[in-house]
């Protein structure tokens, strides 16, 4: 049986939003890898939003990492879990797909660039230099 013209556009539209939903993530969950490698925790910066809000997140090697508007950087299960506790007490939603594999590659790049800032003990304009050159030099796009 042949789909409908609006069972095409349903469809249409849903992949779509995930499309968008996976590009979109990629800065994002950079910027948070970035913060939580810096800071060793997020960042609450509206508590407000963060609580009423739920969380985006996925499980990495026994971890769940999680953000939340309202807090920069991850949050984590082991790090943080008072943070979890409090921040993600609407729940954690599952990150788009690929969301490990991306942050697997991404925790890389940004771990080195940390590695390389805190050698230059540079401010923060080196530190996100430092990244990008990372991103850069392992192929990673934003």
């Amino acid at each position: 049986m042949p789909l409908t013209k609006e069972e095409i556009q349903e469809i249409a539209t849903r992949v779509a939003d995930q499309v968008i939903e996976q590009l979109q993530e990629i800065p994002e969950l950079a910027f948070h890898i970035a913060e939580h490698e810096v800071a060793g925790s997020g960042r609450v910066i509206n508590p407000e939003l963060a609580r009423a809000t739920p969380c985006k997140g996925f499980s990495f090697e026994g971890e769940t990492y999680a953000w939340s508007p309202g807090v920069l950087g991850l949050i984590s299960s082991k790090k943080n879990p008072e943070q979890i506790k409090e921040f993600c007490a609407k729940g954690i939603e599952p990150a788009g797909t690929g969301a490990q594999e991306r942050f697997r590659k991404l925790k890389s790049a940004i771990q080195s660039a940390h590695q390389r800032w805190e050698k230059s003990q540079g401010g923060l304009e080196d530190w996100w230099t430092k990244v990008g050159e990372e991103l850069k030099a392992k192929g990673i796009k934003l």
